[in-house]
């Protein structure tokens, strides 16, 4: 069933030269590409770099531990990374409200093989 979702994020680091912005809009736009539109608030604040980003979007996802397990599962694939945003994440929040009939927005389940 399409269920629709916001997530707000809140990242914090020590303030730093390197685009922490950048960072976290590359690793948004991977995760959540085709799910959902996110808008980001970046400031600095006391020596630290602070980004709040809220993500909206339609999903397959049912609940809010889906949604957890989804971002978790992609933090984990990308290891590789040599800057990650996720070891930066201080608080979240999530919220999912599956819809009944999505009419001609429906989302079909993705297949993982």
């Amino acid at each position: 069933m399409p269920s629709e979702f916001t997530l707000d994020l809140c990242f914090i680091r020590e303030h730093a030269n390197s685009p922490f912005s950048t960072i976290i809009e590359r690793q948004l736009n991977e995760l959540f590409a085709g799910k959902g539109t996110w808008y980001m608030d970046l400031r600095v604040e006391e020596g630290l770099d602070i980004a709040v980003a809220e993500v909206k979007g339609m999903a397959i996802w049912e609940s809010e531990d889906e949604v957890l397990r989804y971002i978790e599962d992609s933090a984990q694939s990308d290891l590789t990374s040599e800057y990650d945003c996720w070891d930066h994440l201080h608080g979240y929040q999530v919220k999912v409200s599956p819809k009944a009939d999505a009419g001609c927005c429906r989302i079909k389940k993705e297949e993982h093989v």
